[in-house]
């Protein structure tokens, strides 16, 4: 059995991601719809962990009124940083919170897809230990070097083809914390203990090539929206009932889209790689397929309801030719100031759709959008839903809404 008690170190401002989240601590970043602490204590409790110790400083109370002092049954304290006190110091006043002899420590900005039961079984010391986890191709991080039982030394950050890194999860005791943790309140625990203290103590070690995030880099902290919600394969899709009905948006998810501009005919119609076996497939499977369609070009002015027709028309046709089926082309052409409106998230192209079509059941049906208001659109009416986010688009649709599904193009499905 694990130790049952772990520190998380949720105290970072965030200061690389100042334009992504704005004035709240860098573990309360958004991740598919929920705080990136959320998703990791909700993994450390499903392996036992029953008592978290929350370090916190910096907007402390935002953490406070989110999570309480409950979290799924598991208690939680809060060790409060009344001034910054390092990694070092916060460790050392966390651990005045802890009950028992062994504890993990755990950064609250990084994700390990590690399972604490093994790294406590094969560890080759408890006194102190870290997970080292392997890398490919990096140079933000330094190499940690071993021996067979201990910790021989923490390189510098340069380039590396391959590696191990300090993944920021520690096994420690209390004696380790009273003996080599001085009481003055600021330090770092990686410079001015691990670091400098690797010859005179035995630090040991458990290695493992699991999933590693590090929300703290944007490129990573877009990783981490689809770390935490499924990908939807085939196999799940297909062994839904044949009732279920199909919704999907036009224009990112069937055909490409026109940066800056608009679909206005045929010849601007290019269908995304795959999309038309997908969409063969889907049609063949499932009862009903429609789509719907913000078209707000043809409120600009910029094209003619004729035009839209004649591109609608056109993606049918060729759908029809590859063994495809569209049941409905639902769209609405107002701009998304005008009121009321009948633009996506709004509902009005669904209840077309099921007026024509009686026997959809929006509880039995997926939308598939590239967009938060595609998402939305789904929500709003209790269906599934899945993300395909655009380059462009993809790191403004990850904050704010949990998504049931993400894929890169309706290609994966086949």
């Amino acid at each position: 059995m694990i130790p049952p008690e772990a520190i998380i170190l949720a105290g970072g401002m965030g200061t690389r991601l100042k334009d992504i989240v704005k004035d709240m601590p860098k573990p309360m970043a958004s991740v598919n719809g929920k705080p990136f602490l959320y998703h990791l204590m909700s993994n450390l409790k499903r392996q036992g962990i029953n008592h978290f110790i929350l370090s916190v400083g910096y907007k402390n109370q935002v953490i406070k009124d989110y999570f309480g002092y409950e979290f799924e049954g598991a208690k939680i304290s809060y060790a409060v940083e009344d001034t910054p006190l390092g990694t070092g110091g916060a460790i050392k006043l966390a651990s005045t919170f802890v009950y028992d002899e062994n504890f993990w420590v755990i950064n609250g900005d990084t994700f390990v897809g590690l399972e604490l039961n093994k790294f406590y079984v094969k560890t080759t010391l408890k006194n102190i230990s870290l997970a080292l986890v392997e890398m490919e191709n990096f140079d933000r991080y330094g190499i940690v070097e071993t021996d067979d039982k201990k910790i021989i030394s923490f390189k510098e950050k340069e380039y590396s083809e391959k590696g191990f890194i300090n993944s920021g999860i520690y096994l420690m005791s209390k004696d380790f914390i009273n003996t080599y943790l001085p009481n003055h309140k600021k330090f770092s625990f990686e410079k001015d203990i691990l670091e400098k203290l690797v010859d005179n103590i035995e630090i040991g070690f458990y290695k493992t090539n699991s999933s590693f995030i590090d929300i703290g880099i944007p490129e990573d902290y877009y990783k981490s929206q689809f770390m935490f919600s499924d990908s939807l394969d085939s196999k799940k899709i297909f062994q839904l009932n044949k009732s279920w009905t199909i919704f999907l948006d036009r224009d990112g998810v069937i055909n490409q889209r026109l940066p800056g501009s608009y679909v206005k005919s045929p010849k601007d119609f290019k269908f995304l790689p795959g999309v038309k076996v997908a969409i063969a497939k889907l049609s063949n499977h499932f009862n009903r397929v429609v789509v719907v369609t913000n078209q707000q070009g043809l409120g600009k002015g910029l094209m003619t309801e004729q035009e839209l027709k004649n591109v609608n028309e056109f993606m049918l046709s060729e759908l029809k030719k590859t063994g495809g089926r569209i049941d409905g082309v639902y769209y609405c052409t107002k701009l998304q100031e005008e009121k009321p409106n009948c633009r996506k998230p709004n509902s009005d192209m669904a209840l077309m759709a099921q007026k024509d079509f009686p026997e959809i059941d929006f509880k039995k049906s997926i939308i598939f959008g590239d967009s938060i208001s595609d998402i939305e659109f789904g929500k709003n009416l209790g269906m599934k839903t899945v993300l395909l986010p655009t380059k462009e688009e993809e790191k403004y649709l990850y904050t704010n809404i949990e998504v049931d599904w993400r894929i890169s193009t309706l290609a994966e499905l086949v």
